[in-house]
């Protein structure tokens, strides 16, 4: 069947006019007599009505201006609530109920006259109380209406309802001349379906028009639940909050719902209430369409297509030229069209509205429907709109085009906010579609590289290769690109960093190569490449070039206009500076980051890891151990389920750090073992793989473990900065001044390394001390707080509090003015420490293996792995639990690490 043949199905008879007029009367149809009780008399409601509060003030503010337009589309509630206001109301109230016999002049008059007469306020048999006969004047045909008017006794509220039926010209003109002028005891509100063809604009400007409209019409929560109010209903607030935006608030729509979830036939979801449901489908066909001419409802069903719908998109898909004009026409007389306010030329129907029209279409003209998906799809293409492209190529079965879309646009997306939309549309093709083109290969593997199954993919891409073979080098080069990014992100994935450095080389020479008629995403392969370069130089220790990559890394990805990957690499940097540069840099870094992430609503997406990580370890540096525990946990979130190996070694590198920075080393050590035991054997990672050690030794010197870091370092040719120092202070433990002095001399470093050169000074100023090098010990102390105050650094005076250190701060403060309150902060975190290290559990209260067991609580460890890393089993680790929370007085364990932490238990 034709569509246009649906159309006059649908609107019941091929009705002419501008959109949103209501048929005309048939002739030879009974007219309404201007007597008649019911089109002069107020209507009365046959349902209970919702009493709406906000509603009847607004009305009860507008006796204050001439006139009040209740402006809305069917069951919008504009009878009723004018209705339901007028009751017991102490003025006069005139009613006429307009219909199509109005367009005429007389007829109108007299209406408004033996409304006037029903109210009392035009006296039976006096001058007004009969129409007089219509002199050929406009002037003279108002002459006794209007005094009439003049001379009513007392103020009256004169309501037109159904004011849309009125068209006539002349009938409008006159109506226009009695509201353009005030009247002493006349106050009138004109309801209706359509925007008035009337001078209300200067009423506006004057400040003498009330509007109540749809917007305002729709119903709150707290009023839908009322109308929702029914015997053997029990809806729960989210279950209303769901009714509200399926129906967008129409009040007709939340009655229908309540007809409908409370219809014989046993309980029904609020799920299926939708325009297809027969009550809606018969009353927006009906009260909706019925009004509309042939071509406007073919243009609303080939349109509903979308979820929103602009001018041009609809010209494309109904391949006509008036789209825009049809569009704001069916605003102005439709509650069920409204105009999108952030995107003013986009337009949307109103949600049950949309699922009717999409059911006709589907019913009566199925084979129609994947064209118009397929016009729909090439335009929002042609426009840039990949997501809604690839969306509406999709529903209309089209494959092979989601697959050159996903391979030439698409595929950077996958580490975009919208990976979610894509992998949605990725997830709709069918199974046995996957395999028909190397475009729908790469699909497939992208969601492969979703799931993290790293191993199935390469296959996949071998595959979709040897599909392309043979091909101009113009039609090879977007998939050969795809293939490229896909293997890189499965290096990046396993941890393999030269991989990734070396994929990263070739896929960044084949962009420069390239175009953007070529290749449409290659600005988003830029940064996504540069980035995950600069990644992989930094595991691999290569800090200078790794910076240089990510400083460029976001500003490609600013300009690519790919947020995510900004935030990815600006993390990276912050994470790069803590490690081996500027602690405060890397705060300034990371809190940018954060920012961004925190703006667009990113905050626990898995690209904000590295800003949280680096945070957590600015926070540990500066001995704010609380905001540090919040970073890390943000961390934890924001990784989630992501795969990617290195991230996750460096979060258990972090909860290691800010456990040391506690005291806590027995649980740095199980966070250390169980990194260990996570490590993917094809990661290659040297940076990363250094840093854990480098904690561990760190944990070692605190805990005595002198010899462990001796033999750590013995054979280590070219050891970093910060090894050089934690191989020096192990030496000085042992007495061995000349090797810890020897190990700190000619340390170069690529970037100012503050924490390690802090530690460093610190050294330096306790070997000289020992030597009975007074003035060199000084020297190297002011440069170490110098550099700390700059940089809001605690920590490492902590890490290597005891001895000499603390003495030797004091002594310091007493020969300088300067910096007093940031050394009176060091000393206080340093005896601090100390007094933390020397407390003693009471007798009695835990015993050895509680204690133990205590001291992993503040891990992610259950009590499984608690219990393998004691070598007992788990239902003893959970008696000690039990035990421990009994003595400790707390319910959970939460409660026991605050208790514990504040009373020095850990």
């Amino acid at each position: 069947m034709e569509l246009d043949d649906v159309t006059g199905r649908v609107a019941g008879s091929p009705t002419q006019g501008r959109p949103g007029r209501r048929p005309r009367r048939c002739p030879g149809a009974p007219a309404l007599a201007t007597d008649d009780g019911a089109k002069v008399t107020r209507p009365q409601m046959f349902r209970p009505h919702v009493s709406r509060p906000r509603l009847i003030r607004t009305l009860d503010a507008a006796l204050h201006v001439p006139v009040t337009l209740v402006c809305a589309g069917a069951g919008w509630g504009k009878t009723v609530l004018v209705s339901t206001w007028l009751e017991d109301r102490p003025f006069p109230v005139a009613w006429l109920t307009a219909d199509r016999t109005d367009n005429d002049v007389p007829s109108f008059w007299s209406g408004v006259a033996a409304a006037l007469r029903t109210a009392g306020v035009v006296p039976h048999g006096g001058p007004s109380a009969e129409p007089p006969g219509v002199p050929a004047g406009a002037g003279d045909r108002m002459a006794t209406p209007t005094d009439g008017i003049m001379r009513l006794p007392t103020p009256t509220v004169m309501v037109i309802d159904n004011l849309e039926e009125i068209d006539d010209g002349e009938v409008l003109r006159e109506l226009g001349r009695l509201i353009d002028r005030p009247w002493p005891n006349l106050r009138l509100v004109l309801i209706s379906r359509a925007e008035p063809a009337l001078p209300l604009y200067r009423l506006r400007l004057a400040g003498g028009l009330r509007e109540i409209r749809g917007v305002d019409l729709a119903c709150t929560a707290e009023e839908a639940a009322l109308v929702l109010a029914r015997p053997g209903l029990h809806l729960s607030g989210t279950d209303v909050a769901a009714l509200v935006e399926r129906t967008g608030g129409w009040p007709a729509g939340l009655q229908m719902a309540a007809d409908f979830l409370t219809a014989p036939g046993g309980p029904r979801r609020i799920a299926d209430f939708a325009g297809d449901v027969r009550l809606v489908a018969e009353y927006l066909t009906n009260e909706v369409l019925a009004a509309q001419p042939p071509r406007t409802l073919r243009f609303l069903l080939y349109t509903s297509i979308c979820e929103q719908v602009c001018g041009d998109l609809a010209d494309a898909i109904t391949l006509d030229g008036d789209g825009r004009r049809i569009l704001e026409e069916l605003e102005l007389v439709s509650d069920f069209v409204v105009r999108l306010g952030a995107r003013p030329q986009w337009f949307r129907f109103h949600r049950l509205l949309r699922d009717m029209l999409r059911h006709r279409l589907a019913l009566e003209c199925a084979p129609c429907v994947p064209e118009l998906h397929g016009r729909a799809a090439r335009w929002h293409l042609a426009h840039g709109s990949i997501l809604d492209a690839l969306a509406h190529a999709s529903a209309g079965g089209d494959w092979s085009f989601v697959g050159r879309v996903v391979v030439a646009q698409a595929v950077p997306m996958i580490l975009s906010a919208d990976r979610a939309t894509l992998l949605r549309v990725l997830r709709g093709i069918p199974a046995g579609e996957l395999t028909t083109t190397a475009e729908l290969m790469v699909c497939g593997a992208l969601l492969l590289f979703d799931a993290g199954d790293w191993d199935a993919i390469p296959e996949r891409l071998v595959a979709a290769r040897g599909l392309v073979q043979g091909r101009p080098a113009g039609d090879r080069t977007p998939v050969e690109t795809a293939i490229r990014a896909l293997e890189l992100g499965v290096h990046r994935a396993v941890g393999d960093m030269p991989a990734v450095v070396a994929e990263t080389t070739r896929l960044l020479a084949a962009l420069g190569g390239s175009g953007m008629a070529e290749i449409p995403a290659a600005v988003q392969y830029r940064a996504i490449a540069l980035t995950t370069k600069g990644v992989g130089l930094f595991w691999q220790g290569r800090t200078d070039l790794a910076e240089r990559f990510l400083w460029s890394a976001s500003t490609a990805a600013r300009a690519a206009g790919a947020p995510l990957v900004e935030i990815n690499a600006t993390g990276h940097r912050a994470l790069l500076e803590i490690m081996y540069g500027s602690v405060q840099e890397a705060g300034r870094l990371a809190a940018s980051a954060r920012d961004l992430a925190d703006r667009g609503g990113w905050t626990s997406t898995w690209q904000t890891a590295a800003a949280h990580l680096a945070m957590t370890l600015v926070h540990v540096a500066r001995r704010e151990l609380a905001p540090a525990q919040r970073a890390l946990h943000q961390g934890r979130r924001a990784l989630g389920q992501e795969r990617e190996v290195a991230q996750q070694l460096a979060w258990l590198a972090c909860q290691a750090e800010l456990a040391s920075a506690r005291g806590e080393f027995s649980v740095a050590r199980a966070v250390l073992a169980q990194a260990h035991r996570q490590r993917d054997p094809r990661i290659r990672a040297p940076a990363l793989d250094r840093w854990l050690l480098l904690i561990e030794s760190r944990v070692d010197l605190r805990t005595g473990a002198i010899e462990a870091v001796e033999q750590r370092y013995a054979a280590d040719a070219a050891p970093t900065f910060a090894e050089r120092v934690c191989h020096a202070r192990a030496a000085f433990a042992v007495g061995d001044l000349s090797r810890a002095e020897a190990l700190l001399a000619g340390a170069s470093v690529s970037l100012t390394e503050t924490v390690t050169t802090v530690e460093a000074h610190l050294l330096t100023a306790l070997i000289a001390d020992a030597r009975r090098q007074g003035l060199r010990a000084a020297s190297a102390l002011a440069g170490a707080l110098a550099l700390a105050e700059h940089e809001g650094l605690i920590t490492p005076f902590v890490a290597m509090a005891g001895g000499r250190l603390e003495r030797l701060v004091r002594r310091q403060s007493l020969l300088t003015h300067r910096s007093t309150a940031f050394v009176a902060d060091v000393l206080k975190a340093m005896t601090a420490a100390d007094a933390g290290g020397t407390v003693a559990i009471r007798a009695g209260e835990l015993s050895g293996r509680e204690r133990e067991v205590l001291s992993f609580l503040p891990t992610m460890l259950t009590a499984g792995d608690i219990a393998a890393e004691l070598g007992v089993s788990t239902n003893t680790v959970k008696a000690h639990l039990r035990s421990i929370y009994r003595k400790l007085n707390v319910a959970r364990r939460r409660e026991a690490v605050t208790y514990a932490r504040e009373h020095g238990l850990i």
